[in-house]
Parts: C-alpha cells; sequence; structure tokens
C-alpha cells in the first residue's frame, strides 16, 4: 500500500491486525520512515518475512499484490510467458535484500502492479525489526528499483 501518512497506516495495522514489524527503511535520517515491512505474528511459529509492505508516497493506494510461487523455475516461466503476451514489465527478475525473495513485477492492462515471488526469508517472534537505509530496497542483484515504482499506486 501507499500512504501519505506512513506512521499512521502502519500503526493501524499492527494494533488492529496485530502485525509485527520485520524491517523498516528510511531516507536520510532514521527518522524519516518512507517504507515498512511486516509479518503476521504466530509467536515462535515461522512465517514469511512480511505479508503487508508500505510506503510513503504523493497519494494513497494499491502500489502491488503480491503472489508466491513454487520456485525460481515457476517465476520464470511466468516471465516469459508474460513477456511473450506484450505485459508491461515493471521490475526484475531480481532478490531483494530485506526478505531476500527472489521477484518479478508486471502490470496488468488496469494499471496494477503484480509481484510474482518465492523463496522469502522466514521469520518467528524472537527476530528484531531492522531498519535500513533506502539502498537495501535494491538487491544483491537484478536491476535497480526503478523510480516509476517507488511512485506507483494505483486507486
Amino acid at each position: 500500500m501507499m500512504t501519505t501518512d506512513l506512521p499512521r497506516k502502519v500503526a493501524w495495522y499492527r494494533d488492529t491486525l496485530g502485525l509485527r514489524a520485520s524491517d523498516d527503511v528510511y531516507a536520510g535520517t532514521p527518522d524519516n520512515l518512507i517504507g515498512s515491512f511486516n509479518r503476521l505474528d504466530r509467536g515462535e511459529r515461522y512465517v514469511d518475512h512480511h505479508v503487508f509492505f508500505c510506503i510513503q508516497g504523493k497519494k494513497t493506494g494499491l502500489n502491488h499484490l503480491a503472489y508466491e510461487l513454487q520456485d525460481i523455475d515457476d517465476v520464470m516461466i511466468g516471465h516469459n510467458h508474460l513477456n511473450d503476451k506484450g505485459y508491461a514489465h515493471v521490475w526484475g527478475v531480481g532478490r531483494h535484500e530485506l526478505g531476500s525473495h527472489i521477484y518479478d513485477y508486471w502490470q496488468d492492462p488496469w494499471g496494477c502492479v503484480h509481484e510474482h515471488w518465492t523463496d522469502t526469508d522466514t521469520l518467528n517472534a524472537d527476530a528484531l525489526p531492522g531498519l535500513h537505509p533506502t539502498d537495501a530496497l535494491n538487491g544483491p542483484w537484478g536491476e535497480p528499483i526503478p523510480p516509476s515504482f517507488v511512485e506507483h499506486a494505483s486507486v
């Protein structure tokens, strides 16, 4: 989700739905949060790095939806299929630093962005949240994050 008030939006999801912070991202100084990755709270049980990502922006709306795939082969088969069908490619294939998952982002004909991903980190209640500069939004391999993705929100 994109929001114009990140602290308030993230607080609502944590307080109301019980999500836990996995990693927060800042621009410039650590008090200037611009992104927040949040996971389910299942105590000692390991869960995906995040089920909810929220980013600070100029508008409010959906940044993207994400779908877990079986493995890297499924990511690449889907990539080739969508490319062959002429869909708009947004970002990827790459590996996120935060969450460590392999990703590929596409835009549907109505302007919504969809992420296909596999192989994420899992965390439990013992994992402390991380605080990272914006460089962490890129990964160890793959293209740098495109500005069009960071600014994207569909209503």
